[in-house]
């Protein structure tokens, strides 16, 4: 798919990017000129990217003449790299990024005019995986992945308000004190399909699948597996209603928005 993304990396996203999740498909890139940089360069530093110290990353974009954004960057460990497909891109990218581990990517695809806001994006191990969608916002979002080999997947078209944390695991482990047993889930991929809604300051703790079109409710804290095209909320997040989704203008889907979701085109009136 990428330069500088390893054997085990592309072959689960092959498996993840199914196209409930992304339209970009393993071929989006075929005839596509890539210019490779590494972070420490003035030529990383004109299109937005501040690296401090430590092993360099190297940074792929399909457009070497078009800025970013903004990008801080840190890296503890060696082979990391960040992709920027940047065609089109007005600029609207704030990110603080942070690689711990070695051989991990950070993949950020086609976002045109969308403002994306990544208060901290921290992979903390070796071989790990970040995919963001096409089109897809952030008001202010925060993403922490721990496990080797272990990433996250936002879909195309997903809408994250201010506040959103993603983590996927328990942050610590928890034991049972008569048995000395490991109780809490180890770390698991994260999926989050095309065109969904995340709500203010929402929580995703070892969520393992938010399904297409679904709405996550302000302050709700999402475990395990939430269909497609619900309304969830609360402390578990539970279905409140099915059948349902949203469209980014405030009165009404658009087709195009209907079909992402697997819906046929409304019948003209």
């Amino acid at each position: 798919m990428v330069p500088g993304m390893i054997s085990t990396t592309e072959a689960r996203l092959r498996e993840l990017l199914a196209p409930s999740v992304t339209a970009v498909r393993e071929d989006a890139l075929a005839g596509v000129e890539m210019t490779l940089l590494a972070a420490h360069d003035e030529e990383a530093r004109a299109l937005g990217i501040q690296s401090e110290g430590g092993p360099d990353v190297t940074v792929v974009v399909t457009d070497p003449g078009r800025p970013l954004g903004h990008v801080h960057l840190q890296a503890g460990g060696p082979h990391n790299t960040l992709f920027f497909d940047n065609r089109g891109w007005t600029g609207n990218f704030h990110a603080n990024i942070r690689l711990a581990g070695e051989d991990s990517i950070a993949m950020f695809n086609r976002i045109g005019d969308a403002y994306v806001a990544l208060a901290d994006v921290f992979l903390r191990s070796d071989r790990q995986f970040l995919f963001w969608g096409e089109g897809a916002s952030a008001v202010g979002c925060s993403l922490e992945i721990e496990g080797i080999g272990h990433g996250m997947v936002v879909g195309d078209d997903a809408l994250i308000s201010g506040g959103v944390w993603l983590r996927n695991y328990d942050m610590h482990a928890m034991h049972d004190l008569r048995t000395g047993a490991c109780i809490g889930r180890p770390p698991l991929d994260t999926v989050v399909e095309r065109h969904v809604w995340l709500g203010q300051d929402v929580l995703l703790l070892s969520c393992e699948r938010i399904g297409m079109g679904s709405i996550i409710g302000a302050r709700s804290v999402v475990k395990g597996v939430l269909p497609p095209r619900v309304v969830a909320a609360g402390t578990p997040a539970r279905v409140l209603r099915e059948g349902v989704s949203w469209g980014r203008h405030p009165y009404g889907m658009t087709t195009a928005e209907r079909i992402s979701i697997g819906l046929p085109e409304l019948p003209e009136s």
